[in-house]
């Protein structure tokens, strides 16, 4: 024999007590649902062997004020840790620009890697602080060659990593650091990136006081 359940009934009782008015409806088309999902809510509804089953079907069954006959699964309310760790991915200022490297040869030109303050390692895999990963197979993926700015003199320099192909500075290779000037050409595999400094002898971030 079927199971009816109780919601059913009440939105059976609504159904026909709105259909009932002289052969036809005054209502809107979902008023009947409407009154009957009210219903539901009362306390008197709420607690039993098969309330968790009306509240499922409560939080699943309408999107828009409407039943499309399809299930919505809600996704979990985010946790405090998610929401700081994605408002410090969100902040610019947790990792600020100090300057960039601007792709004007090769695979990728016309594009712009933001330097950050500290090392800088470039090359093509995820692990790489700036990803040069445009198509140039010639560079390494982990740590092809290091920019870096130190803060504390306010300066940049350039050294080679550990990429089996060299790194060139101004069409020189680099075999020990060597001092970045804004305007200079760097060169891994075969693309040539040019560099422009932000912080620099007259401007830190330090400088900035809120």
């Amino acid at each position: 024999m079927p199971t009816r359940r109780l919601g059913d009934s009440i939105r059976g009782a609504f159904t026909t007590r709105a259909s009932s008015r002289g052969g036809r409806s005054d209502a809107h088309p979902h008023e009947a649902d409407t009154a009957a999902d009210s219903a539901l809510d009362d306390p008197l509804f709420t607690d039993g062997p098969d309330s968790t089953d009306r509240k499922m079907d409560a939080a699943t069954k309408r999107v828009g004020g409407r039943d499309d006959g399809k299930t919505r699964i809600l996704p979990p309310k985010r946790r405090d840790g998610d929401d700081a760790a994605q408002a410090d991915r969100d902040d610019p200022m947790s990792d600020p620009p100090a300057g960039w490297l601007v792709v004007v040869r090769g695979p990728g030109k016309g594009r712009a890697l933001t330097l950050g303050s500290g090392m800088n390692a470039l090359g093509r895999g995820e692990a790489a602080r700036v990803r040069v990963n445009f198509g140039d197979a010639n560079i390494s993926r982990a740590n092809h060659a290091r920019v870096v700015y130190e803060p504390r003199a306010r300066r940049w320099m350039l050294s080679h990593g550990d990429g089996a192909n060299l790194t060139y500075l101004n069409g020189e290779v680099v075999m020990s650091p060597a001092e970045l000037q804004s305007g200079a050409e760097i060169q891994i595999g075969e693309t040539t990136l040019r560099f422009q400094a932000f912080c620099c002898d007259g401007f830190d971030w330090s400088d900035v006081h809120d």
